[in-house]
């Protein structure tokens, strides 16, 4: 009986590991009809909505900013003129819970566990894709459960990672193992890698670009589908541009690469940075024969920084519950998205980082089934492509904060010059509520703010009172809507674990 008993285990044990590689063997293949997928998401840095060209020419009343070489982000125009711009894109007040949204589909308000949660990088692996990190984390989910080799629940097979820059311009041979202050962690599968750059004075933007080209070509040369994702920290603080990209774009000038005039000028140049790794990396996609199989994506975390960053027309900047401080570029790329004839020129309906990770897994696997991931977001390929109108009714919540533990800021300011506390913003469509507290020790106490933000891409500005610069005060205008979206908000908090 024993001696059966183990033949029965075997053959049961057996079939478990047949029947487990068949499926991960299907979703590698992703059948016949589909082939092999990969997956580019590309994220900046306090990358404010009016810093792209491509943006800024949708709006009256943009200045148009002149280099020698005309657009300085002409890669991310070519990327967004044959995919889609998103106008109405979401993500966090600040960086870390935006970071979050984008791993996890989730809005900043949930809570993420180690294994309890799957994140993109997994699900990714879990359909036979090889995964990588290059850039900056800062999400204490991304120290748990990204940054570390968990043989069970890895997400990333590679990740090179920091969690906050003081010098962009790094030494030969450094050595950036994980130490105090600004610590930079290389791993690949279980292994730590003493990374080292290669040359004096190597831009880490450049870097990043160089570790994502490499990886991708190693992927094709495997024959192995992939996601990459790549968060630069540019153009975060500090401030540093390559002086022969502030020459490529002011020749007649004489801008240091470091100091405190000029931001502007060298903002523009980091940025530029960007937009030469993102060229690198689509021909790169091209020159391997992955490019029409690749799905790209292109956003910012948050707004961008007060006194740095251009976040015109919205007002408000990073930190804030505006729409300066939480609205963010967002522009998809795909081969079939380039050549649907009904794709928009833009799309105004509303999308977030939360988007991402089913709109990838479903362009990867279009078997997933967007329940089972429990995401807040959304697949946006069919509104994209222009199959279906844009998706209304669709909620966003937006929690601005500086403190993980007690959800709440001081100091932001109102077009009016008062201050606001903490905030918990609902977007739904074209309108947002704000459930402000002024007093960090009673958050208890709080008031509502109603916004309505319409489409105006190509308008002059309103001439009714602002509250959110270039959109009408519309507190009285929408009293039922207000009290729908007031009851909507207390209703989502109760199960959104803000606690």
């Amino acid at each position: 009986m024993k001696k059966i008993g183990v033949e029965m285990s075997v053959k049961t044990a057996m079939t478990g590991v047949l029947l487990l590689f068949s499926v991960a063997f299907a979703r590698a293949e992703n059948r016949p009809n589909h082939p092999p997928h990969n997956v580019v998401v590309i994220l900046c840095d306090d990358l404010g909505y009016g810093e792209l060209p491509v943006y800024r020419k949708l709006y009256k009343g943009t200045e148009d900013i002149q280099t020698a070489i005309g657009s300085f982000t002409p890669n991310i125009d070519q990327l967004a003129k044959d995919g889609v711009v998103c106008t109405r894109a979401y993500g966090n007040n600040t960086c870390s819970p935006s970071r979050m949204s984008l791993l996890s589909g989730k809005w900043p308000t949930r809570k993420i566990r180690l294994g309890e949660h799957t994140l993109i990088g997994r699900y990714m692996r879990q359909r036979g894709l090889k995964t990588a990190h290059y850039g900056k984390y800062h999400h204490p989910v991304e120290k748990e459960i990204t940054i570390p080799y968990h043989k069970e629940f890895l997400e990333f097979d590679e990740f090179l990672g920091f969690e906050a820059v003081t010098n962009y311009f790094r030494k030969a041979g450094e050595k950036v193992t994980p130490r105090k202050n600004s610590p930079i962690t290389y791993r690949v599968g279980s292994k730590k890698i003493d990374f080292q750059f290669k040359k004096e004075g190597e831009y880490l933007t450049d870097t990043l670009t160089d570790l994502s080209v490499d990886f991708i070509e190693r992927c094709a040369e495997d024959k192995k589908p992939f996601f990459v994702y790549i968060p630069f920290n540019a153009p975060h603080a500090p401030i540093q541009a390559k002086p022969e990209d502030l020459k490529t774009l002011f020749p007649k000038r004489k801008i240091g690469k470091t100091g405190k005039d000029n931001n502007r000028e060298r903002i523009m140049a980091m940025v530029y940075a960007v937009d030469r790794g993102v060229g690198r990396i689509i021909k790169t996609l091209e020159k391997t024969g992955q490019l029409d199989n690749t799905l790209i994506i292109f956003a910012g975390d948050n707004g961008g920084e007060q006194n740095l960053s251009l976040t015109y027309p919205m007002h408000g900047f990073k930190h804030e519950p505006f729409d300066g401080g939480i609205r963010v570029p967002y522009i998809v790329w795909s081969k079939p998205l380039q050549n649907s004839e009904s794709k928009p020129d833009y799309y105004d309906g509303l999308v977030s980082l939360c988007d991402i990770l089913p709109t990838s897994l479903k362009y990867v696997d279009p078997s997933t089934e967007l329940a089972s991931l429990k995401s807040d977001g959304t697949d946006i390929m069919p509104y994209l492509m222009g199959k279906e109108p844009p998706l209304k009714g669709r909620a966003y919540i937006n929690l601005r904060t500086l403190s993980q533990k007690s959800n709440t800021w001081k100091g932001g300011r109102d077009t009016k010059g008062k201050t606001i506390g903490s905030c918990i913003a609902l977007l739904v469509d074209d309108c947002k509520l704000m459930r402000l507290a002024q007093d960090s020790k009673k958050q208890e106490e709080y008031s509502y703010a109603f916004h309505h933000l319409p489409n105006m891409i190509g308008k002059d500005r309103p001439k009714a009172a602002l509250k959110e610069d270039y959109y009408e005060s519309t507190d009285n205008n929408h009293p039922e809507k207000k009290k729908a979206m007031i009851k909507q908000l207390e209703k989502l908090l109760e199960g959104t674990n803000l606690d």
